[in-house]
């Protein structure tokens, strides 16, 4: 199967046409983990985004674990933007097929195919609106069970 054809089912993908699909697969490179293997490192150069195909990782910082992601999941988001230290380690749960879309390879379909590097780009600030969104309601909740316990307490 092709990578292309892997890449159509993920749902960061899933809006990006096939002419853009293909150019974003021959753009990136499929790798494999096994469960333990570490992916990325906190505090190493961020240079690429990571679809997760299939299996599970692990999101932890300074050792502790903050989430896991699974198949139709992604990170290093951030390093499409700008290369910077990582702000997490990522390590395998289980076996996962990942695929990895470096920054400087990204540079290049922007400048040899602006559309689809822009619908790309689209779809991962459409992600990070919608966990920015969800991180404020958990703010706003916190915050109201802490007026309310606040309250109680008087």
């Amino acid at each position: 199967m092709s990578t292309a054809r892997l890449l159509e089912h993920h749902p960061l993908l899933a809006r990006v046409g096939p002419d853009h699909l293909n150019r974003i697969a021959k753009a990136g490179e499929l790798e494999t983990f096994h469960a333990g293997e570490v992916v990325v490192t906190e505090g190493s150069l961020g240079d690429a985004l990571y679809l997760v195909l299939t299996g599970e990782v692990e999101v932890s910082k300074a050792g502790h674990p903050l989430a896991r992601l699974a198949a139709g999941n992604f990170f290093g988001e951030m390093a499409l933007v700008e290369p910077a230290p990582r702000s997490a380690t990522v390590t395998a749960a289980a076996s996962s097929f990942l695929f990895r879309l470096p920054y400087l390879e990204l540079q290049q379909l922007l400048r040899h195919d602006p559309r689809a590097g822009s619908a790309l780009l689209v779809e991962v600030v459409k992600t990070l609106s919608e966990r920015l969104r969800e991180a404020n309601r958990m703010v706003s909740s916190v915050g109201e069970l802490a007026d309310w316990l606040a309250g109680s307490l008087v």
